[in-house]
């Protein structure tokens, strides 16, 4: 049997770490909200604001991390995330006051940022250009697999064992499922014309600097449209459950069920698609049809349409939030990826918090969804115009070179 390569090792280096840092990091807030709300005795409010703090440190750590990655071996930026990540939980575990809680959530989202896309997108844009699509499928799926599989274990240890003994096991299973591979898999780059072969035609891909591209018009409408078309997707995700419940309640949970498989199924198959057409094409064909698809989500009443809407909804998800990477390598190359990503994503972060808000907002002066779904096909739409803003003076595609 062929031996399976070097690169594609470190894929599977790198879904084990996006399936045990989203797991355990992104889907388990929920989890220790409701622990800290039950143990410690904090208002669902008072709670609320510690996820937060731990999505908002991380968004800012990245620049911190971005730095790192690009002067220090990566498997060691994410052993210490990794270590980062399992104090914190620790922590979390033996908390007694607000502010406690708070500073325990941001020492999480520091070494959270360093364990995640981060990371795993800078990894695959340096040994993948043929290919890259792909391998940020089968990477990025790990997010989807984490919140499937590992978040209901976490879910389970924390009611079998409670907030303290639970975070301990947490906090090695973190450790446990994301060091031992990562080190032994995790290398950064390419070490040769062996390594590169396959993939990339000369010995460096072409790249700019970060102050080259932070200075481009390319750059501000990438930013700009996953500002607005995560603004949409993050709002409309974080209202679903509610839209169904009030026409469909028993539907509600097949309905998120629907969307999380559906976002499986549209990043896997994206994957291969973006071997054969243009990334920025792609992406205003989600856009259009992102927007398309909350239109009808908003106004359908009946469970086939809303069930049917919701996987239609669900193909755009793990698609959309794939091209972000993809778009900045193809444009910027590896030269100064990570800090250009790690930019890119912190100004999408400030989209993804207003997302949720904004849809809130609207529903409750429309007095439905409806309207609210309506807004956030809008935000899709202006996705689209960033995007062409844009215009295309980055635009290149890396020409194919002979299979290994």
């Amino acid at each position: 049997m062929r031996r399976i390569s070097t690169r594609w090792q470190i894929v599977g280096a790198l879904f084990a770490m996006m399936m045990f840092s989203s797991g355990l990091g992104f889907y388990n807030q929920s989890v220790l909200l409701e622990a800290l709300t039950r143990e410690r005795g904090l208002t669902v409010f008072a709670a609320s604001l510690a996820p937060t703090i731990f999505f908002a440190v991380s968004g800012f750590a990245g620049l911190c991390v971005a730095s790192v990655i690009e002067r220090v071996d990566a498997r060691w930026s994410v052993a210490a995330g990794v270590a980062i990540c399992a104090a914190a939980l620790v922590l979390i575990g033996r908390v007694e006051t607000v502010v406690q809680v708070y500073l325990a959530f941001a020492l999480f989202g520091f070494g959270f940022s360093a364990t995640n896309m981060l990371t795993a997108s800078t990894v695959v844009t340096r040994w993948f250009a043929r290919r890259r699509a792909l391998a940020l499928s089968v990477v990025f799926t790990g997010l989807s697999v984490g919140g499937i599989a590992v978040a209901p274990f976490a879910a389970w240890v924390m009611g079998e064992y409670g907030l303290r003994r639970g975070t301990e096991l947490v906090a090695a299973v973190y450790v446990v499922g994301i060091l031992p591979v990562s080190l032994w898999r995790l290398i950064p780059r390419p070490r040769g014309e062996m390594d590169r072969l396959g993939e990339f035609d000369g010995a460096e891909e072409p790249g700019v600097g970060a102050r080259e591209a932070f200075r481009s018009r390319y750059f501000l409408g990438v930013a700009g449209t996953f500002f607005f078309g995560l603004m949409a997707q993050v709002g409309a995700i974080a209202h679903q459950f509610r839209l169904v419940s009030v026409h469909e309640p028993g539907a509600a949970g097949l309905a998120v069920s629907v969307l999380a498989a559906s976002s499986v199924v549209g990043r896997l198959a994206s994957g291969a698609l973006l071997e054969r057409v243009p990334y920025r094409g792609f992406a205003f064909v989600l856009l259009v049809f992102q927007g398309i698809t909350l239109v009808v989500l908003g106004s359908s009443t009946s469970v086939a349409g809303l069930l049917v809407t919701s996987s239609a909804f669900g193909l755009t998800i793990g698609s959309f939030l794939m091209m972000q990477p993809l778009l900045i390598a193809e444009a910027f190359g590896t030269r100064s990826y990570a800090r250009i990503y790690s930019v890119s994503t912190l100004l999408a972060s400030i989209g993804v918090a207003l997302g949720p808000f904004l849809l809130g907002w609207a529903h409750d002066l429309a007095g439905g969804y409806r309207n609210a779904y309506a807004l956030g096909a809008v935000m899709s739409w202006l996705g689209c115009v960033a995007l062409w803003a844009a215009g295309r003076d980055f635009v290149r595609r890396v020409t194919p070179t002979k299979l290994e």
